[in-house]
């Protein structure tokens, strides 16, 4: 059974994670289909944005933490530098592999799924108390 500390975690992990989400989506989707940029680099821009939208949320609301931004900003950059392989690698595959739509198949899927491998990263090493 998950504690409901657990389950009260995890909400607010979705909502930060939402708001990220919708801010790398909007990047990426407004960069390819209005700035005509290719897919691989839309959805890296998309990502920056993303990235900084998550860490002040999930610093400040998800974990709560009062750790100091020196030690946890560094390890939150390497679990998002993961989770950009993770994306960057789903678009090739994905996209010019696939031949999935980069806008409406690719895009969504990749930001349903790499949430959960970063959830791990952060709840476990980038957020943890050692």
């Amino acid at each position: 059974m998950i504690s409901k500390k657990t389950l009260s975690l995890l909400f607010r992990y979705g909502l930060v994670g939402a708001l990220a989400t919708v801010v790398h989506f909007g990047i990426g989707f407004l960069a390819h289909e209005q700035l005509l940029i290719k897919p691989f680099y839309a959805h890296a821009l998309g990502f920056i944005g993303g990235l900084f939208t998550a860490y002040i949320g999930h610093y400040h609301y998800s974990f709560k933490d009062t750790g100091r931004h020196q030690n946890r900003f560094p390890k939150f950059v390497i679990s998002s530098l993961i989770a950009l392989f993770l994306h960057q690698g789903g678009v090739l595959l994905l996209v010019d592999y696939w031949g999935l739509n980069y806008s409406y198949q690719a895009l969504p899927l990749l930001l349903a799924t790499v949430p959960l491998a970063t959830f791990l990263m952060a709840r476990f090493w980038v957020f943890a108390d050692r």
